[in-house]
């Protein structure tokens, strides 16, 4: 299930680095650098903690997309 940690990871980093992106583009002229530095840092730090069961659930859906269940993985 190594897969499904590296899903997470990947997912919850992006969705930082767009919550970052965001509050930069919505700051522009002056963006609150030292602020974005200490929140970016602990949001990199917690969110794959907390987007975990979402990032198993869409792990497993791609997964049942690309590969489907077989007769023999299903229960009688």
């Amino acid at each position: 299930m190594v897969g499904a940690y590296m899903f997470n990871i990947v997912a919850s980093e992006l969705m930082g680095v767009a919550m970052v992106a965001a509050v930069v583009v919505l700051t522009w002229p002056e963006p609150p650098w030292s602020l974005l530095l200490y929140v970016s840092g602990a949001m990199m730090l917690s969110l794959p903690f907390l987007f975990y069961p979402f990032s198993k659930t869409l792990f497993l859906a791609f997964d049942l997309c690309f590969r489907p269940l077989e007769e023999t993985e299903e229960e009688p």
